[in-house]
């Protein structure tokens, strides 16, 4: 009973911030897309062009969903406003899973490197771990059985479509990004517990 009290639909915050991780990873996608650091390593160049189309799409729709002047009126408007943010983002992010599988085995292609593990390279070990060690903003395999932003965001909506109420807004009073990202982070880590614990999602 105590997991359920506790399982509150995401903030507007954790929203924007996962929001924002799916903008960087999509940023890095597009750029290893458009210009390959390996010129022996190539997918059909007709496929890359429509992915690259579908990708700035998704790119752009978000950006102009969560920039800031968009931030800015959804806080001064509050909650109705917010709710329709979040509403909008949330078939985004269903495209985004629905892509990401194709996106990462190109990317492990054109970046010669493992999603798992030994990544070669820092772009790959952002692209596929994570910026920082923060292994859920990481594309991974792009599965969600294997975890990373897959899974993170899948779990986000679950939370979405379950919850009773919404996680009151806590934004760090620090106006440093990384370290506002950072507590970000700890922050869903702690709410998404118990949430992962009744899903049979952690040990």
């Amino acid at each position: 009973m105590g997991a359920v009290n506790e399982m509150l639909k995401p903030s507007f915050d954790e929203w924007m911030y996962w929001s924002q991780a799916v903008i960087d990873r999509l940023t890095t996608i597009v750029h290893v897309y458009s210009h390959p650091p390996h010129k022996d390593a190539s997918i059909a160049h007709e496929g890359s062009q429509l992915k690259i189309s579908q990708a700035v799409d998704l790119l752009r729709r978000l950006h102009n969903l969560t920039d800031e002047d968009c931030l800015r009126l959804s806080h001064k408007e509050g909650g109705r406003r917010e709710g329709h943010v979040v509403q909008d983002v949330q078939p985004l992010f269903r495209e985004v899973l629905r892509r990401l599988p194709v996106w990462s085995a190109d990317m492990q292609i054109l970046l010669k490197s493992p999603w798992f593990d030994n990544c070669a390279g820092k772009l790959a070990e952002i692209l596929f771990r994570g910026p920082s060690g923060r292994m859920a903003e990481g594309i991974g395999s792009g599965q969600v059985e294997h975890g990373r932003l897959p899974e993170t965001i899948t779990n986000l909506m679950e939370r979405e479509a379950l919850g009773d109420g919404r996680t009151p807004r806590e934004q760090p009073k620090s106006s440093d990004s990384e370290h506002k990202r950072t507590e970000l982070a700890r922050a869903w880590t702690k709410q998404n517990s118990s949430f992962l614990r009744s899903a049979g999602r952690l040990d």
